[in-house]
């Protein structure tokens, strides 16, 4: 009963367990008051019946009364003979002396008889003080609850009961927490019914003890009734006698009435603590289906959104297999796949479980900012990584520009950039040899990063010729760009084919690229620059064929360039 009743879980079990308490308490201070009654029941009957501790005391009364008379008469006996002493000589007076001692004997031990027959009715005649009642009430104030409370005495305060725990909610908890409530649920149930059985053993018993009671009351009634039914006498003593035996009768009543009274309030009370522990049991069954069947439900769900996402994830596997046929491009689409799906997978299974989300929220948002602060590199390098795979990012063999070092790109992983190194002091890089590697978190540096635009493998180169003096310059801006037209139109096609696809792609207008000139006066005299489009990897090779063309154009006409023996300068620079 302790551990069910002092052990609620929510406000509706509180309630159950403080009726059920105190249907108990006052079950146990009504069989406290049944007990008081059936104590006193001995210390009243009738001389009819006496019991044998009753005898007993008559019989050593009448013993002690007995050596009392013949203490007195041994004494009496002893004091004339004392008198006939003091008259008395010769022969006569030892006799008398004789007798004399003889008596006294016999005195002394009917007073030592007398004596010790009072000291045992004395000690028998105490109050009990260890009897029936003196236990009773022990016992009953081992028990504050159920002891009466009396006049002035105040009232024991209650036991301090445990706070009931919030009311459980199936719909919003974890497959733990429903777990936990199902165990907790079906261990409080199988303690009910323990505990309703013992109630229901409770009221056999009582039963059995209200039958004789039921009994010695019809009994005493019908002896009631048989007396007062008896015709009326003018004898005195006849009435005396018919007096005596209803007032025998009534106290009888009254005692088996005081007795009777408390078991069928307690009975009435057993009832009803029984009433109430099915009552609890029903109500704690509903909730332990209810919870059983959100578990099973949880359970269910989880399984069907696992398979979801295995299933998914398999046909993201099988897709990216089919149609993405770039090696490294596939891989890292792989690798997404199965960090989303292990994300996925985590995340599911601790909402599935979790009961409290308020506390999980709390905590994941603690933690996503210790590790936003202490992994702020890395999460940018991976955020960065989606950019520079896009559709404006960059591909395995682009040549690109970071922080000042320029190379062509080797591979793009989740985390970092690795760069082929490209180096060399004329107008063509080369391979150093060396690979650079970059965290993708550069991406968001300040710091400019410079690569082709997609599908353009061509830059724009610069030739500048300085002359001094006056030039034909019309004449020598026809001749070199009639030199430089020669050359474009060996990789014209290449580079117009490019510039189509850039268009494309970006859905804007340009003018076609071609070779042009530009000429203005300087301090020194004239100024032509002649600029042109050239492929990335052919740089060096057009530059230098470039050069050599107008080198041997004024050579061979000194003309051009206004005076004859006339120094120049030719510098090639990017466009």
């Amino acid at each position: 009963m302790a551990a069910v009743v002092q052990s609620p879980t929510d406000s509706t079990q509180t309630v159950f367990a403080g009726a059920l308490r105190q249907s108990s308490i006052d079950t146990v201070r009504l069989a406290f008051e049944f007990a008081r009654a059936q104590a006193a029941i001995p210390q009243a009957t009738t001389s009819e019946n006496p019991p044998p501790d009753a005898a007993r005391g008559r019989t050593l009364a009448q013993s002690a009364a007995a050596a009392a008379q013949r203490a007195e008469l041994s004494q009496a006996e002893l004091d004339r003979l004392n008198l006939q002493l003091q008259s008395a000589s010769g022969a006569g007076r030892a006799r008398l002396q004789a007798l004399r001692d003889e008596v006294a004997s016999e005195a002394n031990f009917a007073k030592a008889r007398r004596d010790a027959l009072r000291n045992l009715i004395g000690f028998l005649s105490a109050p009990d003080e260890g009897g029936l009642g003196a236990k009773i009430l022990t016992l009953e104030r081992s028990i504050p609850e159920a002891a009466p409370a009396l006049k002035g005495t105040p009232e024991p305060a209650p036991a301090a009961r445990p706070a009931a725990t919030p009311d459980f909610h199936p719909e919003s908890s974890g497959i733990v927490g429903l777990t936990a409530e199902v165990f907790s649920l079906s261990q409080r149930m199988n303690q009910l019914e323990r505990l309703s059985q013992e109630t229901e053993a409770l009221r056999q018993s009582a039963e059995k003890l209200r039958g004789p009671l039921r009994s010695a009351l019809r009994e005493v009634i019908r002896r009631g009734d048989a007396i007062t039914q008896l015709p009326e006498s003018s004898n005195i003593e006849a009435l005396n006698t018919q007096r005596k035996q209803i007032d025998a009768q009534l106290a009888r009543f009254k005692q088996l009435s005081a007795s009777s009274s408390p078991l069928s309030e307690q009975a009435a009370q057993i009832n009803s603590s029984r009433g109430r522990i099915v009552e609890w049991r029903r109500a704690l069954g509903e909730r332990y289906n209810s919870a059983l069947r959100y578990l099973l439900l949880r359970i269910v769900m989880l399984a069907v959104a696992l398979l979801l996402i295995f299933g998914l994830s398999e046909l993201a596997r099988r897709a990216t297999v089919r149609y993405v046929q770039d090696l490294r491009r596939r891989r890292q689409f792989l690798v997404l796949r199965r960090i989303v799906v292990g994300c996925a997978v985590a995340l599911l299974i601790i909402l599935s479980f979790v009961t409290e989300f308020g506390s999980l929220a709390t905590f994941a948002g603690f933690s996503a900012a210790g590790i936003a602060v202490a992994m702020q590199s890395v999460i940018l390098s991976v955020v960065a990584y989606f950019f520079l795979v896009g559709r404006w990012g960059v591909r395995v063999g682009d040549r690109v520009t970071v922080s000042g070092v320029t190379g062509e790109v080797a591979d793009v992983g989740l985390f970092r950039l690795y760069l082929l190194e490209l180096g060399g002091s004329g107008p063509a890089l080369e391979p150093t040899g060396r690979i650079v590697v970059f965290p993708n978190a550069v991406f968001f540096q300040p710091s400019a990063m410079f690569k082709q635009l997609p599908g353009i493998d061509y830059v724009w180169r610069a030739v500048i010729l300085k002359f001094p003096g006056r030039a034909d310059y019309a004449q020598l801006e026809r001749r070199l760009m009639d030199a430089v037209q020669t050359i474009w139109a060996e990789y014209r096609d290449v580079v117009e084919r490019q510039h189509g696809n850039f268009q494309s792609s970006l859905l804007v207008h340009t003018e076609a690229p071609r070779p042009e000139s530009r000429i203005r006066f300087i301090d020194a005299g004239l100024e032509i620059t002649i600029r042109y489009p050239v492929e990335i990897r052919r740089i060096a090779e057009i530059d230098d064929r470039v050069t050599r063309e107008f080198i041997q154009l004024l050579d061979a006409e000194p003309a051009l360039s206004g005076n004859e023996g006339a120094k120049f300068k030719i510098e090639s620079v990017a466009g």
